[in-house]
């Protein structure tokens, strides 16, 4: 038979001591690494929370990295965005206390600086916080504003600014220069005041007549609309008024044989008179609605068959056969296109020569109302080339800015004299300053990314929302007009210009400004500031789940290596002694 010897690696001992050798490896790992386990599997029980834990720690790691980027970009908007709201205090401080003196060039100091801050404005919107644009709204990787000599100045057949403000100063002041307005004598004691044609959107619009002229008759008639003809059930017109704010605002109306006639409706009466007469109350009591301070007709259209004429508004003072008394005055207040108003009042005097703002009273009533004639043509002349041209530089560089752009509409027979619309200008025959994404939603929603996975901010900005737009526009302006140095009114126009641009760029509630922005770009950081100090404690939780299921105490390591040693040291002295047994001592 075979005999097996005993061997010491089959041995429990043996066994033993192979064990106790492996975990002395494993806890020199541990101590080595500061680690459990190189493994999954010798991590424990509690590894699969560290798993999730270390998830959660990996999407605040992206969550922090996407703030640290975005504040980047808000820091370098809120510094471009104040850099805006300096200018803007600087132009204004400028056009309320500034020379009125004109250079060879046709420009005031202020207006000069107004160029070299237009080129600051046009370089601070085309601003990059790393490879994007800041103020393109969505099309971050668009440069937003074109240049400020394209905007000033064009380029071959595409208007800049110059001439868009050239081409309206032409249609606001009309052939004669007097604003759109004539001035006759229907009767030789009579003085009439009337827009030279009606519907239009150019030149001044007569607002109001008011006198103190004794024994004199006042007639005050509103813009009227006329039908040639009944229309038919369902015509539809279209009015537009322009509002006291500059601004336009159009109603429409519809024929109807429904009786009363619904919300929006005119009745359709037995004669085309009577028709005239409902769809003139239901548009005075339309335009009421719409702006019960003064807004006026500049257009109409129809989809009517039915002719249509629209008389313009008109006033006149009827001296009779009375003569006026010395003091005693009129005055006609015309509405302006930029929404500002301006009164022509006249004095009667018998003082030679007549002083200024007055009309000489003459030997008889006809004398009178030729010299009343005279003094007013004279006076709305000059209120014409003065505040007229400072409004249509207002009113054409909003209109330039706008989107589309507005340009004067000179369809033949019309000419710039004596044009009475707009239209569309295009990309072939405008400059469009703003090239970056021109969306009608929210400014900030063009730039939105989740900061936690409940939060998302948002941080977009257009250059061409109402605030930077609104500054764009008094700034280009200043550096666009120009006035000749001889011209008798241009200190007038400078004056008119200078107070109307400072009056834009004062902050009014309801108005969007610089300092909204701002705000809205402060409450995202807010935002951010808050999710970071919940993502910081959530961060701690999370890693410290993660040290208790993989990390391990190097001194209660230590200690259990220690131990160990002992107990091995103990086996190997035991195995020892047992290697020096023979069969006679067993025995």
């Amino acid at each position: 038979m075979a005999i097996n010897g005993i061997s010491f690696g089959n041995t429990i001992l043996g066994s033993s001591v192979q064990n106790l050798k492996a975990q002395m490896a494993d806890l020199q790992n541990q101590l080595t690494s500061g680690k459990r386990s190189t493994t999954y599997s010798g991590m424990g029980a509690n590894e699969g929370f560290a798993v999730a834990a270390r998830a959660q720690l990996s999407n605040i790691a992206a969550y922090t990295d996407t703030m640290t980027k975005i504040n980047t970009n808000i820091g370098v908007a809120n510094t471009a965005l104040q850099a805006l709201s300096d200018i803007g205090k600087q132009l204004q401080s400028a056009a309320n206390s500034g020379s009125q003196a004109l250079n060879s060039t046709g420009q005031t100091a202020g207006q000069q600086t107004a160029v070299a801050e237009f080129s600051s404005v046009v370089g601070i919107l085309n601003t990059q916080a790393g490879d994007r644009y800041i103020f393109s709204g969505s099309t971050i990787y668009t440069q937003p504003v074109a240049s400020s000599d394209l905007i000033l100045n064009g380029n071959g057949g595409q208007a800049g600014l110059k001439q868009v403000i050239s081409e309206r100063n032409q249609a606001d002041l009309g052939a004669s220069g007097l604003g759109r307005v004539t001035v006759t004598s229907p009767t030789a004691t009579s003085v009439s005041v009337a827009e030279d044609a009606s519907p239009s959107i150019y030149g001044m619009k007569l607002s109001s007549v008011a006198s103190t002229l004794t024994g004199a008759t006042v007639t005050n008639v509103p813009a009227t609309v006329n039908l040639a003809a009944n229309p038919a059930d369902g015509d539809t017109f279209n009015f537009t008024f322009l509002q006291p704010d500059g601004s336009s605002k159009t109603v429409q109306l519809t024929a109807t044989t429904t009786v009363p006639a619904p919300t929006g409706s005119f009745e359709i009466g037995g004669s085309a008179a009577a028709t005239a007469t409902n769809l003139n109350a239901a548009l005075t009591a339309a335009e009421a609605t719409t702006s019960p301070y003064g807004a006026q007709l500049t257009s109409a259209s129809s989809t009517s068959a039915a002719g249509m004429t629209v008389t313009p508004a008109q006033a006149s003072i009827d001296l009779g056969t009375t003569n006026p008394a010395d003091g005693d005055t009129v005055s006609f207040t015309f509405n302006l296109p930029d929404g500002t108003s301006e009164t022509v009042q006249l004095t009667a005097s018998t003082t030679v020569p007549t002083p200024a703002g007055s009309f000489a009273i003459g030997a008889t009533p006809a004398a009178t109302a030729a010299n009343l004639n005279a003094a007013l043509t004279s006076s709305i002349g000059t209120l014409a080339k003065t505040s007229l041209v400072a409004a249509s530089a207002i009113r054409a560089t909003h209109d330039f800015f706008d989107q589309p752009p507005q340009r004067v509409d000179v369809t033949p027979p019309a000419t710039l004299a004596t044009a009475t619309a707009a239209v569309n200008g295009t990309a072939a025959n405008t400059v469009q300053w703003y090239t970056g994404d021109a969306g009608t939603g929210s400014a900030r929603a063009t730039s939105t990314v989740r900061v936690d996975p409940s939060v998302t901010v948002q941080y977009g900005i257009r250059a061409n929302e109402d605030a930077i737009r609104s500054l764009m526009e008094s700034v280009a302006l200043l550096a666009a007009v120009t006035t000749s140095p001889t011209d008798p009114n241009g200190a007038g126009q400078i004056s008119a210009l200078n107070s109307r641009v400072a009056q834009n760029l004062t902050v009014t509630p309801g108005k969007q400004n610089i300092q909204d922005i701002q705000s809205d770009l402060a409450n995202a950081q807010t935002v951010m500031q808050d999710a970071t100090a919940r993502q910081k404690l959530t961060q701690a939780t999370m890693q410290n789940i993660v040290d208790q299921a993989e990390n391990v105490s190097t001194d209660e390591v230590a200690s259990q290596l220690l131990a160990l040693q002992t107990d091995l040291q103990a086996s190997y002295q035991t195995t020892a002694m047992l290697s020096q047994l023979s069969l006679v001592k067993f025995l």
